[in-house]
């Protein structure tokens, strides 16, 4: 009888300790997350800085950033990266935006295969044209709550974010150095369109000042 009782107490202690560890690895788990997405805010801060010094800059030290505005540039990226992205200038800067329905299926965070052709040229003019910038990998979705996967992404800022990485991710592996790499998820909350839901859900890869 003691013997059983102390098979049981044994039991139990198991099974509170597996409790507790499960517990402890989703807490981590939930820590990661929120760090990821402090970087990512942190990141969308610092760009935003950026931006705002760079406002104040005299016209002649800023000569750089308008020539990069030059239509001709512009149309030459357009070129360089084909159909599938769009290049534009937002906010001062070089912005190479990428629908997700050439990136990614709904809900998901997984590169579809028709993408890896455009990231690659993207990558390719990064390396050729800007090698010494920062670039901002910014991710977008539309104001939709998430439904299919909202038991993996806590918000569209975080799906949004997963995805800006994934793309950061692929760029890396095409030789874009991972330093000059910033991740950002805007979630809905920088629509090109508000009326357009389509058209919100993108990753853009914008252009930063030199390092």
């Amino acid at each position: 009888m003691i013997r059983k009782s102390i098979l049981v107490l044994l039991a139990a202690a198991v099974s509170l300790t597996a409790g507790c560890t499960s517990r402890y690895q989703d807490m981590l788990r939930d820590r990661d997350e929120r760090i990821r997405e402090l970087s990512g805010d942190i990141a969308r801060l610092r760009n935003e800085n950026e931006e705002l010094q760079r406002r104040e800059l005299p016209a002649p030290q800023n000569a750089s950033a308008g020539r990069e505005q030059n239509p001709g540039v512009i149309r030459e990226i357009q070129e360089a990266v084909g159909g599938d992205a769009l290049v534009s200038i937002r906010r001062g800067r070089i912005s190479i935006g990428v629908d997700d329905s050439v990136t990614f299926d709904s809900g998901s965070t997984a590169l579809k295969d028709s993408s890896h052709r455009v990231l690659r040229n993207v990558a390719s003019v990064l390396r050729s044209r800007f090698s010494g910038n920062r670039f901002f990998i910014t991710g977008h979705t539309d104001s939709d709550p998430i439904q299919k996967t909202k038991d993996r992404f806590r918000s569209n800022r975080h799906l949004s974010t997963e995805r800006a990485d994934a793309v950061a991710a692929y760029l890396i592996k095409q030789g874009v150095p991972e330093a000059n790499i910033v991740v950002v998820g805007y979630g809905q909350y920088d629509p090109l369109d508000p009326k357009n839901k389509a058209k919100n859900r993108r990753v853009e890869i914008v252009v930063g000042d030199p390092m």
